[in-house]
C-alpha cells in the first residue's frame, strides 16, 4: 500500500466525491479519486446500455477526465468482457482483462457502467479499495436516481432539467453537437381529468413518458417539465432533422390509442440552443413556439426561429392568456 495515498488524504477525497449533486461530476469526482489513490494506474469509465438483454458499451469519461465532444457510438464487449458483463449477480468483484482490472458500477441491479484500471507500475491496485469506492459511487448514485426522477412518470423531473439545459449551454460553445429544446404539452388535458378522473389522467401521463422512452434515442434527454407538460433536449445535426423527429413523435402518439381515453395528441414547441442566450430565454422561446402551436390547431410541432423569420412571434414577451391550452 505504500504507493497509496495516506488515510486522510483518502478521507478528503471522499468527502469530495459525496459532496457531488450531479452525476457528471460524481463521476470526474470518482476517476479524480482514484488516480491520486493510485498514481501509477490509468483509469476510465464507460457506460452500459441493455438492449434485449445484452449489454453495449462506449468510453463515458477518458484517461484524462474529459467526456467526449460528441456521443460514441455503442459496441459490444469483446467475449470476455461480455461474460463480465453478464455476471450481473456478482456485485462485489474486480475482474482481469487484457490490460487490467475492470470494476462493474450497479444502478437498480442492473450494470450501469464499468471503471477500467490499467496499472502502469508493478504493484496492481487494492481490490478492496476498488470495491469500496464503487459501493460509495453506487450508492450516491442511487440517491442522485431518486432525487432527479419524477415519481409519476419516472422520467427526469424539473429539478434535473434545469441543471442539465444550464451545463448544455455552457458546454454548447466548445461542442460539435447541434442540440434543441422541445416543450411539449397534452392536447385537452383537462378534458381528461375532468372526464375520466386523475387516476386515468395520470395513467396517460405515464404511458405518454413511456412512449417518449421508446421513440426518443438514447442520448435525448427526457423530462417532466410540469402537470401535462414535458421538455426534450434533442440531439439533431439540423433543424429540420429535429423537426422531422418531433413531428413523427407527434404522429406516432396520435395514432395510437390511450386505455379508457381514446386518441391523445400533443403539441410542441422547440428552438435551437443557442449558446448566446440564457437558459431562462431559451425556455421562453420554446414556450412561445409551444403557444403558437396550442392557438393554431394542436397537435403540431412550430420552431422558434422559424416563426420568428415569419414575424408571427419576437423575443419581446406575449400573453397567453387568451389561448386555451387545455
Amino acid at each position: 500500500m505504500s504507493t497509496y495515498s495516506s488515510l486522510p488524504d483518502i478521507l478528503d477525497n471522499l468527502v469530495e466525491l459525496t459532496a457531488q449533486r450531479e452525476r457528471q461530476r460524481l463521476e470526474i469526482s470518482l476517476l479524480t479519486t482514484l488516480r491520486e489513490l493510485l498514481p501509477e494506474c490509468t483509469v476510465a469509465l464507460y457506460s452500459c446500455r441493455w438492449i434485449d438483454g445484452h449489454p453495449w458499451w462506449r468510453i463515458q469519461l477518458d484517461a484524462l477526465n474529459e467526456y467526449p465532444q460528441q456521443p460514441q457510438p455503442w459496441t459490444l464487449p469483446n467475449s470476455k468482457m461480455l461474460r463480465i458483463l453478464l455476471q450481473q449477480e456478482e456485485r462485489q468483484a474486480v475482474y482481469a482483462t487484457e490490460t487490467g482490472l475492470c470494476v462493474p458500477l450497479f444502478q437498480a441491479n442492473q450494470i450501469v457502467a464499468v471503471l477500467m484500471i490499467t496499472p502502469q507500475g508493478k504493484q496492481a491496485p487494492d481490490s478492496k479499495l476498488l470495491i469500496a469506492l464503487a459501493r460509495i459511487h453506487e450508492n450516491f448514485l442511487n440517491l442522485l436516481h431518486v432525487s432527479d426522477s419524477d415519481t409519476l412518470t419516472g422520467l427526469n423531473n424539473r429539478r434535473k432539467f434545469d441543471a442539465q439545459l444550464y451545463s448544455m449551454v455552457a458546454r454548447q460553445q466548445h461542442s460539435q453537437l447541434l442540440p434543441f429544446l422541445a416543450l411539449l404539452d397534452i392536447d385537452h388535458f383537462k378534458q381528461v381529468n375532468d372526464g375520466y378522473g386523475h387516476i386515468i389522467g395520470d395513467e396517460v401521463l405515464l404511458m405518454l413518458a413511456q412512449r417518449m422512452q421508446r421513440f426518443f434515442g438514447e442520448d435525448d434527454g427526457l423530462y417532466r417539465y410540469g402537470g401535462e407538460e414535458f421538455a426534450i433536449l434533442l440531439q439533431a445535426v439540423s433543424a429540420d432533422k429535429a423537426q422531422a423527429v418531433l413531428e413523427g413523435f407527434c404522429q406516432y402518439i396520435s395514432n395510437q390509442p390511450f386505455p379508457q381515453v381514446g386518441r391523445v395528441t400533443v403539441s410542441i414547441g422547440f428552438t435551437r440552443l443557442d449558446p448566446s442566450q440564457a437558459p431562462s430565454s431559451l425556455i421562453n422561446r420554446a414556450d412561445k413556439a409551444l403557444y403558437f402551436s396550442k392557438s393554431n390547431g394542436r397537435n403540431q410541432v412550430n420552431q422558434f426561429e422559424t416563426l420568428q423569420q415569419q414575424g408571427v412571434v419576437s423575443e419581446a414577451e406575449v400573453s397567453s392568456g387568451d389561448i386555451d391550452l387545455f
